[in-house]
């Protein structure tokens, strides 16, 4: 199927890469398909694109990436509400943001999006841990970063279980 974005043009993609939201991105609830676009592998920094809404997409980063310990506790509630019943399935997102003035790089670890990788449904779950911070400062963390590139195979998740649509981003 093709998707129309006013990012990156028209894109084809396969009915099979959809993520749907069964919940919601906070801010964002009428939105519900999306698709992951990743230019290069190796970029740690992805987009996810809304399907419905051309003008919405999100970079996200694998967390384990910027931040090598992240393991946050996902409550047994979040698991069932997205049919997650092992822990292989689990993938988690964090939406980036970039600011221009000034220049400054955050991930929100409090806040990410949850994906059943096996059957392609997602939801913004909100962690009750205090110390994973709406925004994480990625670049006054760029050793944790760097060191998470090195050592990227060592935690993905479930996200190596999704397939992502490469495009020319």
């Amino acid at each position: 199927m093709k998707i129309n974005t006013s990012r990156f043009g028209e894109i084809e993609i396969r009915e099979s890469e959809l993520i749907v939201m069964k919940g919601s991105i906070l801010g964002f609830e009428n939105l519900n398909r999306f698709v992951l676009l990743i230019n290069d592998a190796k970029t740690p920094l992805w987009w996810m694109q809304c399907v419905d809404t051309p003008s919405v997409a999100f970079v996200v980063v694998n967390p384990r990436i910027i931040k090598p310990d992240y393991d946050p506790v996902v409550l047994e509630g979040h698991r069932e509400f997205l049919d997650i019943k092992n822990s292989d399935d689990m993938a988690l997102l964090s939406i980036v943001t970039v600011r221009s003035h000034p220049f400054r790089v955050t991930a929100n670890l409090r806040a990410p999006i949850l994906i059943n990788a096996a059957k392609r449904m997602a939801n913004q779950i909100v962690l009750e841990d205090p110390d994973y911070p709406i925004q994480y400062d990625v670049l006054d963390h760029k050793a944790d970063f760097d060191r998470g590139l090195s050592d990227e195979p060592g935690g993905p998740g479930g996200l190596d279980k999704l397939s992502f649509t490469t495009a020319a981003i």
